[in-house]
Parts: structure tokens; sequence; C-alpha cells
């Protein structure tokens, strides 16, 4: 089955087998789209890195995310619960272009826009790639359903860019969205800026168009939870919120395998701890991951952070389904 027009099957698929019949790995309990299946979760990957501003090797993380499937259980220990409750699909990865990024983010928006249309009732996870996919990934769940999106960002820039230098590329997906229409300024909140990674004139863009920034310093001196709390209160007028998590907001430490590593970043308890209560959070319908580059990881270090970083979410989705 092709859940998406622009969807393939992924290039290199990990079976899961079966070592171990007490144990279920993360790639036995994820499966092949199959005709007339409701899912609870759909999967799939975007490698596309073309649109980085810098060097980057992120259109190889979604096979690497995935190759880690098998190193994984579905069993939440702090929480005793397990994923085999929910059904989730890997839906592949969405068809690049050789040299045309405009095309590359048309078919992303395309992609989004029949996902969301084709399976209202499934949660869509997307593994970038750079950070320019998330304009024409809430692109397309705008045009498939209307709604009025928020977005939170995990990020320690403010990608707001100006597009008349370089086009859309990993440094302008809020500007673009902003400047497009598609959501409002303040339906947006950013957390975990950085001393040294943003300028002054961007600041200036965010205040102007009414984007809430919270910075690294302020997470360390108020707490995640607070900080969270207020961005969730900030969007409760929004009919859905969408997430992205750019894996850079993280300490240089924890991600040497993202293009822009910088120190005096989040910890991964302080975002763990957020993709559980977003993942469990009614208001949020999809989310995404970006900006892992395998070609200068160690030992899958980051992609492994990525991949818990999901497990996380998945978490909280877990939880708002018992609820």
């Amino acid at each position: 089955m092709k859940p998406a027009q622009h969807l393939n099957p992924p290039a290199l698929q990990y079976a899961g087998g079966k070592g171990d019949p007490y144990v279920t790995t993360i790639a036995e309990w994820i499966e092949k789209p199959e005709t007339n299946n409701s899912y609870d979760l759909c999967i799939f990957g975007v490698p596309l890195s073309k649109s980085s501003i810098s060097f980057s090797g992120a259109h190889l993380h979604p096979a690497i995310f995935r190759k880690l499937w098998s190193s994984f259980t579905t069993y939440n220990w702090d929480l005793d619960f397990d994923f085999t409750m929910l059904r989730a699909a890997d839906f592949g990865d969405v068809a690049m272009h050789v040299t045309d990024i405009a095309t590359c983010h048309q078919n992303i928006l395309e992609t989004m826009q029949e996902v969301t249309k084709n399976f209202s009732q499934t949660f869509p996870i997307t593994v970038g790639g750079d950070h320019s996919i998330t304009a024409p990934l809430v692109k397309g769940r705008k045009a498939a359903n209307g709604k009025r999106i928020g977005i939170i960002q995990f990020d320690a820039h403010l990608d707001v860019r100006d597009m008349d230098y370089g086009g859309p590329s990993n440094g302008t997906p809020i500007r673009n969205l902003v400047e497009s229409e598609t959501v409002r300024g303040e339906d947006i909140v950013t957390i975990g800026i950085r001393n040294f990674a943003n300028s002054r004139l961007y600041r200036n863009y965010t205040e102007e168009k009414g984007i809430q920034v919270i910075s690294q310093k302020q997470v360390q001196t108020r707490g995640i939870e607070s900080v969270l709390a207020e961005a969730m209160e900030c969007l409760e007028s929004c009919e859905e919120v969408y997430v992205t998590f750019d894996l850079d907001v993280l300490d240089q430490y924890i991600v040497p395998g993202v293009p822009a590593i910088g120190p005096q970043g989040l910890t991964t308890d302080q975002l763990f701890s957020s993709a559980y209560t977003l993942g469990a959070w009614s208001k949020v319908t999809a989310m995404d991951m970006v900006c892992v580059d395998p070609s200068v990881d160690f030992r899958d270090v980051t992609s492994r952070v990525s991949l818990h970083l999901f497990l996380h979410f998945v978490s909280g989705l877990v939880q708002k389904k018992k609820s």
C-alpha cells in the first residue's frame, strides 16, 4: 500500500526478528502500511538537506533512525506501560527531487495534506531532514483542514531569516509560515534560544510579529515545567498545535551529530519531559524532528537521542489514549 502519492518505501528496511519471545522491539511494533487499516500513529521520513545553510547530511537521518529500531523495546519502565496498545505504521519516505528544492518542498506539502485528509485519526510524526521541511509540513496540514494552527518550536535559532537571501532554507521555516499567513505570529512559541546563535534584527522581527521566545537561560532559571505550561496556555485559542524539535536545541556534548552544535543547550531530561507532556496534550496533532546529521555523528549517539525523543513523545500519546 502507498499511503500518499509521493511516499515510497524506505530504501533500506530492517527486519525486527524475534530473538526473545518475551521482548518486543520497536522494529517489531511498527508495521508496514496495509490497505483499510487504521493506525494510531504513522511515521514518514523526509530525506532532505540540500536546503541547509551549512553543510548537512541530515538526509541520512531517516535511514539511521529506522536502523536503531531493533535496539530498543516498546516498554516504558518509569510509566510501566507498553506501546503495543497503539498501532503504528512506517509510511516510508517522501520522494525528493535530485536538485530542485522547490519540488521537494511541494512533495512534502502534498504528502502531509494527503496524509491529514486520508488518515484523519492517525497522528503523523515526521523524521527529517533539515528544518526547512517544517514549513511545507504545516502548510500541508493547513491546506487539508483549514484550522488555526499553533506552533511550539524547540530550537537554538529563531529560524526567521530573510528568504530573499538564499530562499526557503533550514533558517527560514518560521518566517516562511508567518509571511505566507499560514500561522499567526502570536500563535508561535520558540523554546531554547541561545546566546550567539541569532541577531538583534531577527529578534526585532519576532517581537514585531508577536512570536513568543523563551531562551535557554529562562528554561534553566524557571524550570522546563513552568516554561512549557506558559507555552501551552499561550496557544489555548488555537484549534491544533504542531510541535517541531530541532535537535540543536540540546547541548553539543549530548548531540555531536547536529550541523549547528553549540554549548549552553537544553538537557535530554528537559527535552524528553517536554516531549511526553506535549504528546499527551490533546491539542497537539503532529510532530517533526529535524537536523540530525549521521555523517558527523559518533556511534549514532545523536540518532539515539532523536529516537528516545520519539519514544518519550509516543509515551505521551499512550497516556492520552489511556486517559
